[in-house]
């Protein structure tokens, strides 16, 4: 059962990021009122333009996230550093924002009364996958440390229903991309070299990964927040369709009308035995519970990131 979410107050954690926008104008565009948490003083971020009012917060600080939840609808806590390789480089931080943070958010939900939270975790969750599609039954299997600290999210949620009734949906989303993602994720980086004339070199051309644009997410993100069910939900939010890294710097070199060379250079992201070679979501929980489904297909979401990147 859905219900509107027209008039529905609703606090986003991690609004200034990559995703953290395009939610809040998908929640506003419903009808929600929206209340947008960016990090504190000095972190970059982009400002929201959709929310009715934007705070800045530490998001372990959890005095002050109850102040900004007290009394809303629901919470989507998004905020986290959200890159790979950067959890290999500062583990530490990655787990407290991720683990300590997500304890805050609990906390202020339970201190405000928020009996509804969307966390946004990643299918990074699963590690390499024994079957693919991976569906949400699979187990959970850390490959980075960013992963470990997704899984500590889920867990950390887990508990708190359990233990305080909390309704939550956790949302499981492959790789996101479109305009706006940060400048060292892989699109944005191919797209950067080719229009520079350099050859394209990354560091593996192998790995295959299931692209879902921005806004496909963020419309489950919207649709997630309106169903009403009284258990822990659990989505993949995917396409089903699994694409190489090679695949992905082709298909931008054909958009940019350019010809440039395409090689790995055997320095990797991940250490060791790490790299996850294919991550394919089964998405059918998405589709037959929440009504949601891709709409845009890799090809015109490239063209879009393009064109985004441009201007």
């Amino acid at each position: 059962m859905e219900k509107s979410l027209q008039g529905a107050r609703i606090t986003v954690t991690g609004a200034g990021g990559f995703l953290g926008p395009v939610v809040v104008d998908a929640l506003a565009r419903q009808g929600a009122r929206v209340q947008a948490i960016i990090g504190p003083p000095g972190e970059p971020a982009r400002i929201p333009h959709g929310a009715a009012y934007v705070a800045q917060a530490d998001i372990c600080d959890t005095a002050a996230l109850a102040k900004l939840v007290a009394d809303v609808d629901a919470v989507v806590h998004l905020a986290g550093p959200a890159s790979v390789a950067a959890s290999f480089q500062d583990p530490a931080r990655t787990v407290r924002v991720h683990a300590e943070g997500t304890a805050a958010v609990l906390q202020a939900c339970h201190a405000g009364g928020v009996r509804k939270l969307v966390y946004i975790s990643s299918a990074e969750v699963y590690g390499q996958p024994l079957r693919s599609p991976v569906s949400e039954q699979h187990p959970l299997g850390a490959r980075s440390p960013y992963a470990a600290a997704k899984i500590g999210g889920e867990k950390l949620i887990e508990a708190w229903g359990h233990a305080f009734g909390l309704r939550a949906v956790i949302l499981r989303p492959f790789s996101i991309y479109g305009p706006g993602a940060s400048p060292e994720s892989l699109i944005p980086r191919i797209i950067g070299m080719a229009r520079r004339g350099l050859p394209v070199v990354l560091r593996n051309l192998k790995p295959v990964r299931d692209y879902c644009f921005v806004t496909d997410v963020a419309e489950a993100v919207a649709l997630a927040c309106s169903v009403q069910r009284s258990e822990l939900d659990i989505f993949n939010i995917g396409t089903m369709r699994g694409t190489s890294v090679q695949r992905v710097a082709d298909l931008i070199l054909e958009v940019l009308g350019v010809s440039c060379p395409i090689r790995e250079d055997g320095d990797r992201d991940r250490p060791g035995k790490s790299e996850i070679y294919e991550l394919i979501a089964d998405n059918r929980r998405a589709r037959e519970v929440l009504g949601w489904q891709s709409a845009v297909p890799l090809e015109t979401g490239l063209r879009m990131t393009i064109d985004g990147a441009g201007r």
